[in-house]
């Protein structure tokens, strides 16, 4: 997985909240220790500011962050969009004519993420990304890749390098991600995206 950015102010905020909350337990596991009259030990590590910090941070990074209660304090705007997506590719390759079926498997936290898209022919990773929440009309993830074709792929095909932009949409019935690509260098060719979530990661 790697980072990915946002237009969203929330990491700011959330850290500033974190930092606040490991400052409380920090104090608190102070008090407690002298209530019971306890010293610890010079090589015991009990957990300071930084470790309750740190701590607080993995569990937000990899879980708290999807609680939908964080979401509606406010303190979280990014989407999850971890999970499965099925649909299809529209390729200049082949005149836009044939729906190429394909699968996009997004790994996410709060501050990574990952995006793998399969076809028939060939695996594209994702090496960067965006996701920017302040568009009126939907979420944008954004990201470039590089493909590898699979052994049974036409001779053609290359490995090579491209970009991804889509939109992400959220009705009463499905969650889609509708978008855009085209490559670079090795294989030149652009064309529409468009997914719908079968499933969450």
């Amino acid at each position: 997985m790697h980072p990915y950015a946002t237009d969203s102010d929330e990491r700011n905020k959330v850290l500033l909240w974190l930092a606040s909350l490991s400052i409380c337990m920090s104090w608190l596991l102070h008090v407690f220790f002298q209530k019971i009259n306890f010293t610890p030990p010079w090589w015991s590590d009990i957990p300071s500011f930084v470790g309750f910090y740190e701590m607080l941070l993995f569990f937000f990074d990899k879980w708290l962050w999807k609680i939908s209660l964080i979401r509606k304090m406010g303190l979280v705007k990014v989407p999850n969009l971890s999970g499965k997506w099925d649909g299809t590719v529209l390729s200049s390759y082949k005149h836009h004519e044939t729906q190429i079926k394909a699968t996009i498997d997004i790994y996410q936290t709060w501050t990574k993420i990952k995006i793998k898209l399969s076809t028939d022919s060939s695996v594209s990773y994702s090496q960067t990304a965006s996701v920017l929440i302040a568009s009126p009309d939907a979420v944008i993830l954004s990201y470039d890749y590089s493909n590898e074709p699979v052994s049974k792929a036409v001779k053609t095909m290359n490995s090579h390098r491209g970009m991804a932009r889509h939109n992400y949409i959220v009705n009463k019935e499905k969650e889609t991600l509708d978008g855009n690509y085209f490559t670079g260098r090795g294989r030149t060719t652009f064309g529409s995206l468009f997914f719908v979530r079968v499933s969450y990661e």
